[in-house]
Order: C-alpha cells, then sequence, then structure tokens
C-alpha cells in the first residue's frame, strides 16, 4: 500500500510539471539541436552572448548580476530545460543526456542565430540617441537589458530649469557633510553622480579619484554613494592592477560580467596609464586575451570606474582620463569623525528618487539648456562633457573638469625630463650610448654621485631600488624626439647594440 501511494504522489506530481520540450538528436543534424536549444534560451529572456560567451542574468534583490556560464552549468542547465532524446538500437526515441558536442557547441559558437548580444545592464532611464530609454527588459538596438520598472522614476518629459535646480539642492544636500577642499570637488562629485546614472549608456567617460590627505576622510563612503546612482547592488571591489599584464586580465574579466561600477578601493599606487585600462576609458569596447587561453575576447567598457587612495594621483597618460575629487578634512583626527546625517542610507532607501534628481537635471539641460562655446572641450569625452559636466555648469556650479584640464597642463613630466636632458648632455655631449652605458657609466666615473646618476633614479625606470634596464630602454623609446628646452632624443650611432644620444634642434 505504500509503495503505491507514493506511486499516485509522484503521478500527481508530474502532472502539474509542464512537460520539457524534446530535442531530438538525429545524425548529421546537430546544427538544428543546437539553434533550437538556442531558440529556447533566448525566449526565456534571461541568456545572452557577451563577446561570443554565453552569459546569464542572475536575479539579485531589485537588479540583476550577469554571470559568464561554464561547461559544467551548462550541461546541468540542458538537462533541466530539455529533454534530449535519441534512436535505440530497435528504432525507439529514447530519452538520453546533452551530448558534450552540444554542449561545446552551444558554448563557444560563433554563429549566433537567437542569443542576442548583451552590452551592459541599467538600473535606470538611459539615454540613446538623446532621449531616454524607459521600457524595462532587453533593447535590441541598445543592446542594452533595462532591469526598472520605469514608474519608480518621476517623469522625465516636463523637467523645468526651476526643477533642475531644486534638484540639484537635494543632491547637494546629501554631500554637506563632506569636506572637500575646494567648490569644484563638489562639483567634481556630482558631476561622478550624473555619469554613474548614466554610464550604461555612454561610449565613454572618464574615470573618477577620490583622493584625500589622510585617512578616514570619507573616500569610500563617497564612493559607495556615487555606486548607488548606478547600481542598487555593491560595487565591483578590486585592487588597482600593479602589472601590465595583470591589468589587460583584470579588466577583461571584470567587463564580460558587466558590472556597473568597479571600484579600485584603498589604491596604494597612483593610476598608473597601464594600456588596458587606457582604453578601457577611451575606447567603447576593449580585446584582450582571455584568462588561461589563447583566445581573445572582446567587452564593452561601459562601467563607471572609482578610486580611492590618499594623495594617488592619476599619471602620465592617465591625467586625461581621470577627474580627481579631493577630500580635505580640518580635523586633525578624521578618521574618528561620524556623518551626523547618513547620505549612504538616506540614498539608498529613496534611490529611484534620487538618480530620478539626476536625470532630471540633465533632461533640463537637453530642453531648456544653452551650449557655452567659451568651456575648455575634452578630447575623446566630448559627449560625456555635454550630458553630464555641461548641465553642472549651466546652473552655476565650477567646473567638475577642471582637476582633469589641470593635470593634462601640468608639465611635471616634461620638466623632469628636461633635467635629465641637459645633464646627459653635459656628461656625453653628442655621443651615442647605450642604455647599460647609460646607466652603469656614472657609476664607475670618478664623481659616482653624478647628478645624472641622481636624476636617473628620480625617472619613473627603477625597480626594487635599483634602474631597469628594459624600463629605461622603453622611457627612451616613448621619449624620443620629445622637444625640451632645445634638446631631445634621437636614436644614436652604433654598429652593435642600439644607442641612443641627445641633440640640439641645431643638429
Amino acid at each position: 500500500m505504500q509503495s503505491s501511494a507514493l506511486a499516485v504522489i509522484a503521478t500527481d506530481t508530474e502532472a502539474l510539471i509542464p512537460p520539457k520540450p524534446v530535442i531530438r538528436l538525429v545524425v548529421g543534424q546537430d546544427d538544428v539541436a543546437v539553434y533550437e536549444a538556442e531558440r529556447i534560451l533566448a525566449l526565456i529572456g534571461l541568456y545572452y552572448v557577451v563577446s561570443c560567451q554565453l552569459v546569464r542574468l542572475v536575479p539579485n534583490g531589485t537588479s540583476f548580476q550577469c554571470e559568464v556560464i561554464n561547461n559544467q552549468t551548462l550541461y546541468v542547465l540542458l538537462c533541466e530545460l530539455f529533454e534530449w532524446q535519441i534512436k535505440n538500437h530497435k528504432g525507439d526515441w529514447v530519452t538520453c543526456n546533452p551530448p558534450l558536442r552540444i554542449v561545446n557547441a552551444l558554448l563557444h559558437n560563433q554563429d549566433r542565430k537567437h542569443l542576442k548580444t548583451l552590452k551592459g545592464i541599467a538600473n535606470q532611464p538611459y539615454l540613446h540617441n538623446r532621449s531616454f530609454v524607459t521600457t524595462a527588459g532587453f533593447n535590441a538596438e541598445t543592446g542594452i537589458y533595462a532591469a526598472f520598472d520605469d514608474s519608480d522614476f518621476l517623469d522625465l518629459i516636463n523637467v523645468t530649469e526651476e526643477d533642475a535646480r531644486f534638484r540639484l539642492m537635494q543632491l547637494k544636500a546629501e554631500l554637506a557633510e563632506f569636506e572637500f577642499e575646494t567648490p569644484a570637488d563638489l562639483s567634481a562629485a556630482l558631476v561622478a553622480i550624473l555619469t554613474a546614472v548614466l554610464r550604461t549608456g555612454l561610449p565613454l567617460a572618464p574615470a573618477f579619484n577620490i583622493n584625500a590627505t589622510v585617512s578616514g576622510s570619507g573616500k569610500s563612503f563617497l564612493a559607495k554613494i556615487i555606486a548607488l546612482f548606478a547600481t542598487p547592488l555593491p560595487p565591483y571591489v578590486t585592487s588597482y592592477p600593479t602589472k601590465a599584464e595583470e591589468a589587460s586580465k583584470l579588466i577583461l574579466a571584470m567587463l564580460l560580467e558587466k558590472p556597473p561600477v568597479v571600484l579600485f578601493d584603498d589604491m596604494q599606487t597612483d593610476w598608473k596609464p597601464f594600456g588596458a585600462i587606457n582604453k578601457a576609458l577611451t575606447s567603447p569596447t576593449t580585446t584582450e586575451r582571455v584568462l588561461g587561453s589563447s583566445r581573445t575576447a572582446t567587452a564593452s567598457t561601459n562601467s563607471l570606474f572609482l578610486g580611492t587612495g590618499n594623495n594617488v594621483v592619476p599619471i602620465k597618460d592617465m591625467r586625461r582620463r581621470v577627474v580627481t575629487i579631493r577630500l580635505a578634512p580640518k580635523s586633525d583626527a578624521a578618521s574618528l569623525r561620524t556623518f551626523e546625517h547618513d547620505p549612504y542610507k538616506q540614498v539608498a532607501r529613496y534611490r529611484n528618487a534620487f538618480v530620478s534628481f539626476a536625470l532630471s537635471i540633465i533632461q533640463a539641460y537637453l530642453l531648456h539648456g544653452k551650449r557655452d562655446e567659451t568651456i575648455t572641450p575634452i578630447g575623446s569625452y566630448e559627449e560625456w562633457s555635454e550630458l553630464c559636466r555641461e548641465p553642472l555648469i549651466w546652473l552655476g556650479e565650477p567646473d567638475p573638469a577642471s582637476s582633469l584640464i589641470n593635470q593634462v597642463t601640468d608639465n611635471t613630466d616634461n620638466e623632469a625630463l628636461g633635467v635629465f636632458l641637459q645633464e646627459w648632455r653635459k656628461f656625453y655631449i653628442e655621443k651615442s650610448v647605450t642604455v647599460r652605458e647609460l646607466i652603469s657609466v656614472p657609476h664607475t666615473h670618478s664623481n659616482a654621485k653624478t647628478p645624472l646618476l641622481e636624476i636617473i633614479q628620480e625617472l619613473p625606470v627603477t625597480e626594487r631600488g635599483s634602474v631597469n634596464p628594459h624600463m629605461m630602454g622603453h622611457y627612451l623609446k616613448r621619449h624620443r624626439g620629445v622637444r625640451v628646452n632645445g634638446l631631445r632624443i634621437e636614436d644614436g650611432k652604433s654598429s652593435e647594440r642600439k644607442a641612443w644620444c641627445v641633440l640640439t634642434d641645431d643638429e
């Protein structure tokens, strides 16, 4: 009786479960099976492609996270979603497991017929062709999945300039307890907020460096508040890479997962100009080698990049890619201070309202603003400047990009190069020297503590306290032909090894 009852229960349960789609495997028609499985995955609405890799959107609270699907996960998924059948020796169709060849084809096939390419996840209305996209779900034209309900946000159609000013005041109120060094730094924090709400739909945007004089000034706290305007989920927190190879692997791995925000928290080094990070900030896509593989992958770069650190600054090529927000607490015990009004809790609780305030400022400028042709243009970030920077200037705020402009016009690197060239010229005249000679002769000279040696050690060519010949050679190659104070580095004359010399304008 017990086994009979169990059998009845099992039968009733099966009646409640809808039948799975059946995929029959026919010799010579694996392509049909692959594309039928792909079609069903596409209909579910949570499966997409990123650089030929299969990904899925995983619900997380009020939003979604993007995950790259591996072989094992896809195998289990195909078992759950479909009934696979194959003919036995009698010619009858019998149930089987999905073949690994089908799994691999679904995972790595470059010719997708049904699955769409995912370029990002938006947690609020975003701009496309200067109009806000407010429809939830996947947008085939933009490639963006909208994980929001447009009814949760304020009306953006009839926004006035007066509305924009009032809502700017409300955003500034949430930042009132932060001790910004200058009004321009507060403006830079506001432009970071406007960038956060639009970043998914912006092709390019600079990174933001939240800098401070001492620990405990609220750098990470401010970064988390800014991140909330991009996503209700925690940002992707990681360390800033220390080497170019590490940067290439890290940037691609992160961007394939479509994080709305990447936070380099508590940076111990300056913003170094690694190629992968440079591309992530000045190109809509980046292509790097996949970790543990010989193949490459391409990912959209529409994530907001934030960084925090004490007296951390962007250097060299990063100067034109990073807006700095500087905090300067007046207290000697900044780490002991508390925020009487918790702005993070407030923004998190009423996130949709605060995001609406930021969107309203942008929309009001598009409807009523007039471009100021006198402001300094910023190469690569023209659209960002118009949509995020100029609305704040229009409302009377200091230029939020002034730190970036000052960084670009800073000639510290050229000053160091100029001193280096002058001492090189004094030491060697017009003689051609190899890198090895350049970094070793000063040591063997009668006066070992030569100014040239000291200057070389101040250049970005040292590693573990000594001059790295490879880094020195790269420095010379990168500065070949750059004129400073009438001097320049050029190829030298040598029949054996690569040589260099310093020439004047007349030579």
